[in-house]
């Protein structure tokens, strides 16, 4: 793929990393409005399925709503984002949204950190 092709609309970002941090510990870092947006952006999430959550995103809210919850283990959430007619150079479907799902999935590893996987479908 070259720098000016853009990947199919179906396409997924996966991202696996392990954390020396407990299951715990980054599950906190992922329900927690305060801890999420000292890495990403402000928010007020409550991590119970059926909860409805903004991001403050740089150029319009991005709409959320949690799927599925299990504490220390797997959180899921769908993701609605309605940009604005300068959007930044991304590509836009033609009604102008971008709905998706990003799920975090977290494992302990033997060493008492955790395997992180960030899916973004």
């Amino acid at each position: 793929m070259t720098a000016t092709e853009r990947p199919p609309a179906d396409a997924s970002l996966n991202f696996e990393c392990e954390l020396t941090d407990p299951p715990e510990k980054v599950w906190r870092a992922l329900t927690e409005a305060e801890l999420l947006a000292a890495w990403m952006m402000p928010n007020d999430i409550t991590p119970e399925v059926g909860s409805r959550f903004a991001f403050d995103g740089p150029e319009a809210p991005i709409e959320c709503e949690i799927l599925e919850a299990e504490p220390g283990r797997l959180l899921r959430y769908s993701w609605r984002e309605r940009p604005s007619k300068g959007n930044g150079g991304r590509q836009v479907p033609l009604d102008g949204r971008l709905d998706s799902i990003v799920t975090f999935t977290l494992d302990p590893t033997v060493s008492g950190g955790t395997h992180l996987r960030i899916v973004h479908e």
